[in-house]
């Protein structure tokens, strides 16, 4: 079982989760990039807070819908697990905690505003931005920083050399992806077709991008797709002709993302994008 201490993290981040176990509070927030292990983190702290008292609610399909989503259903079975006091310490953790719908952050939020002595809770998220205000203000929030280069080196011991270079790039100071990148081939092999989709979408020409775009028909097809262009354009930002071209293509990628997050139509932002990149 990991501990705290096997954990892979920034020394910033290590401090503040650190000066957190030694006094939980009521409510923390784990923010970061997608990548980082912040499921993997939330685990750990829990079971360092709470030993095997540990509840964990995820995104769930309800009634067959497709969207996975946290409803108010799933809130009101912890406000009932929670209702009674209790002698030993118990952790909750909310995975995707911006997936909660409707009238779910309402009310989570009575959970927090009413706190139950020795119920602690830990809730992840890779966007922070759409999480009400009324719950953030109530929780201690800790940024997951991607941790140095060389705490990542650890991880490659005994790995294939041959595709080491490519899971560095690829994985770039995101533990939970490199492990994920190492040990599972066909999530490897989607992730690289996917970055070389991007390069292919930033060397080519507009009639490319598009053929690239239209073969794209999932909102998280779509922010990946952004993503990587980012990342394409940030590495071979030094080889380009004017530096404010590359500044101008990454706002447009940026924005393009922000859109797609929330919830703009996806064929109009990629062809927009692959318009003015």
């Amino acid at each position: 079982m990991m501990t705290f201490v096997d954990l892979i993290l920034h020394p910033k981040t290590r401090l503040a989760l650190a000066n957190h176990l030694g006094q939980p509070t009521h409510a923390l927030l784990l923010t970061g990039d997608k990548g980082v292990g912040l499921g993997t983190i939330a685990r750990t702290l829990a079971t360092e807070i709470a030993g095997t008292n540990v509840v964990i609610v995820e995104p769930c399909s309800h009634d067959r819908q497709k969207t996975l989503t946290i409803n108010i259903d799933d809130i009101r079975d912890l406000r009932t697990l929670v209702r009674s006091r209790r002698s030993d310490p118990l952790c909750i953790i909310i995975d995707e905690a911006e997936k909660m719908t409707d009238k779910a952050p309402e009310a989570f939020l009575k959970s927090l505003e009413e706190p139950t002595p020795q119920v602690f809770y830990i809730l992840t998220t890779h966007l922070p931005t759409r999480l009400p205000a009324t719950i953030k203000s109530r929780a201690q929030i800790v940024e997951v920083l991607p941790p140095p280069v060389e705490t990542c080196e650890s991880l490659f011991a005994g790995s294939d050399p041959a595709k080491l270079a490519k899971v560095k790039f690829l994985g770039e100071r995101q533990p939970a992806e490199i492990v994920r990148l190492l040990n599972d081939e066909e999530y490897f092999k989607k992730v690289s077709l996917a970055m070389a989709a991007a390069k292919d979408f930033v060397q080519g020409s507009p009639g490319k991008r598009l053929a690239i775009v239209a073969g794209i028909t999932t909102r998280d097809g779509a922010i990946e797709l952004g993503k990587n262009v980012a990342r394409i354009l940030l590495v071979t930002a030094d080889r380009a002709k004017n530096p404010k071209t590359v500044a101008a293509s990454l706002n447009t990628v940026s924005n393009v993302v922000e859109y797609l997050h929330q919830n703009g139509n996806i064929r109009a932002q990629l062809t927009y994008l692959a318009l003015n990149v």
